[in-house]
């Protein structure tokens, strides 16, 4: 067994509010002593758009100009260059769930073209012969009270054939 890293929450179900704390530990696992260049926590959160591969064609043009809109970023030094000892290494962290600048925390979504990530990632960065060792875990974002942010009302509407445009006969 090499050198293992790890992350865990400490909500097992891994679903957050805005406000909250994200609490939980790295874990470091080693059968032996071994230097590192710095650990580095990164909580990113973004909002991607995405193709199909039945829409190709329709939605190119509007893909291309749109980079991912990125909510939240916190990157923090867990620990600078150093030594770890063999055996297990715990790492605890907390982060605030809090949008970045001006920016909205919209609920965790993957969808068809769209998607809404929150992520906390951990670097280690080691020597040039050792090779850097990374961690990802996705966790869920959801609004406190639905009622306060999607509210459901009717709308009527009535299609028509005089109404619809671009229809071929």
């Amino acid at each position: 067994m090499a050198t293992v890293l790890d992350i865990r929450l400490k909500k097992v179900n891994k679903i957050y509010h805005e406000g909250e704390l994200i609490q939980g530990v790295i874990l470091i696992h080693s059968k032996t002593d071994f230097q590192h260049q710095g650990i580095t926590l990164i909580m990113e959160g973004s909002v991607n758009l995405q193709l199909s591969a039945k829409s190709v064609g329709l939605f190119e043009a509007f893909y291309n100009s749109i980079k991912p809109i990125q909510l939240l970023h916190y990157a923090v030094e867990v620990s600078k260059p150093g030594r770890l000892s063999a055996g297990k290494t715990e790492i605890p962290f907390e982060l605030p769930l809090k949008p970045k600048g001006n920016k909205v925390l919209y609920e965790t979504y993957h969808g068809v073209f769209v998607n809404v990530q929150y992520t906390v990632k951990v670097e280690m960065k080691r020597s040039v012969l050792s090779k850097d060792l990374n961690k990802n875990c996705e966790f869920i974002v959801e609004y406190k009270n639905q009622q306060e942010k999607a509210v459901i009302k009717q709308v009527p509407f009535t299609i028509t054939p005089d109404s619809l445009q671009n229809v071929k006969e």
